[in-house]
């Protein structure tokens, strides 16, 4: 059944890029190699299929200056560094497109008729990964230090709390066989994260302070789970 476009979004790493009117991509094509050769049957050309291109992703909206999805595909631009993106279709397809790109272009253009319009292109690296069933997701998650994670961890439970005392850094260990795992501290990225080992240090904690730590697991194929811990220092 046709589904209206309604509702879908485009995240870089954990951050919604808002605004939008147009996402237009994931175009996958392929390379050829020509083996024609003299003997070809029918005198027809032969051919094999060589590299393939994820394409482009472009999407275009209207400019929102405080809007940190565009800021971030602005600095994404002048860094050159490359982040996960998702492109996640109505709940109701319960579908994804799940990439790593590099921000190609960022544009803004006004006329006297229109709103100011906001345009980014995002080139697609290696292979985009269509997730149309859910990721199994984590089998365990457990942090450092001396407090209690809440509530009792489980695959589809994907916020948590985390209440401690008097560490200033803290780790975090996801368990998620056969995934690739992203982690973000504050929605920026800091490693990909290795089943069952713990992270390096996240520090900076100070009396009453909070961060919030996400791991977001991706299984290929499938649709990925991000979990959220609001990791707090009491006192």
């Amino acid at each position: 059944m046709a589904t209206r476009a309604l509702g879908t979004t485009i995240k870089k790493g954990t951050t919604l890029i808002g605004g939008l009117t147009e996402i237009n991509g994931i175009e996958k094509t392929a390379d050829t190699i020509d083996i024609t050769t003299l003997d070809s049957t029918g005198g027809y050309r032969e051919f094999i299929s060589s590299f393939k291109d994820g394409g482009e992703v472009s999407i275009s909206g209207f400019f929102v200056p405080g809007n940190v999805g565009q800021a971030a595909l602005e600095t994404a631009f002048e860094s050159g560094d490359s982040d996960t993106f998702t492109i996640v279709f109505p709940a109701v397809m319960g579908a994804t497109w799940t990439f790593t790109g590099v921000v190609t272009k960022v544009m803004t253009s006004a006329t006297i008729e229109d709103p100011i319009s906001f345009e980014a292109t995002i080139k697609v690296s290696g292979k985009p990964n269509l997730g149309v069933t859910a990721s199994t997701g984590l089998s365990a998650l457990a942090l450092s230090g001396d407090g209690t994670l809440s509530p009792t961890v489980a695959a589809g439970t994907l916020n948590y709390t985390y209440a401690f005392t008097t560490a200033t850094s803290i780790t975090v260990t996801v368990t998620a066989a056969s995934h690739t795992i992203l982690l973000y501290v504050d929605d920026v990225f800091i490693e990909t994260l290795t089943t069952a080992v713990a992270s390096s240090a996240i520090d900076g904690f100070t009396a009453q302070s909070s961060k919030k730590i996400t791991a977001i697991c991706y299984e290929e194929g499938k649709t990925p789970k991000t979990y959220n811990v609001i990791a707090s220092r009491t006192t």
